[in-house]
């Protein structure tokens, strides 16, 4: 867990530096083992006829993809995120057998080509992150769109569905990470240290 003694608690842009350079610094072998591990400790989530959204590994991301080969053994229909034209609320595609993958015009990220969805229709979600504190809050990216596509979380908190999984490695919890007031709690995290539990906590009412 990175520490935030020598960090200001409010600056996001100095709190992303340090966790990319701690995920930056894991060695090949250590990424590897890693994703091995999140996909045994994840099992639990990958039950047959579960609609599950995934995503594709940017970067130095922790690697996805044993998880969601795993998934697709289980039987599970595996969803991958789409951006929409418009808006940051994003999609989810179904992926199928036939080759319909492209590149985004805008992000270079690959994107497939099915059936799409929203996230309040899918049974678990696995969120990537940058960092995540004890109680569940996520860091992002910056670009804002799971925390569009997340919204409707705090409309409806009793909701249960889907469940929301972070995935990252040991070194990107940190004790607290800066919160806005349309931050949405996690309900899992998993690590290659094991699944670690949040408790929802209560949404304030403006």
């Amino acid at each position: 867990m990175i520490s935030l003694s020598t960090l200001s608690p409010d600056d996001k842009h100095a709190l992303r530096r340090a966790i990319r350079r701690a995920r930056m610094s894991l060695p090949p072998a250590y990424r590897q083992a890693a994703a091995q591990a999140v996909a045994r400790h994840a099992r639990r989530f990958l039950a047959r006829g579960r609609r599950i959204g995934g995503y594709l590994a940017a970067g130095s991301e922790l690697d996805l993809e044993p998880l969601m080969s795993a998934a697709l053994f289980r039987g599970a229909a595996l969803f991958l995120p789409k951006i929409p034209e418009r808006g940051r609320r994003l999609w989810f595609s179904k992926l199928g057998a036939a080759d319909r993958w492209s590149h985004h015009p805008r992000y270079g990220i690959a994107e497939y080509h099915g059936p799409v969805l929203r996230a309040h229709k899918l049974d678990v979600l696995f969120v990537p992150l940058l960092g995540v504190d004890e109680e569940g809050y996520r860091l992002g990216q910056g670009g804002g769109f799971y925390d569009a596509t997340l919204a409707f979380r705090h409309r409806q908190q009793h909701r249960r569905r889907p469940l929301l999984v972070g995935v990252a490695y040991d070194c990107q919890r940190v004790p607290r990470v800066p919160r806005e007031p349309w931050d949405v709690q996690l309900d899992y995290l998993v690590t290659e240290s094991g699944l670690h539990r949040f408790h929802r906590q209560p949404i304030k009412e403006e």
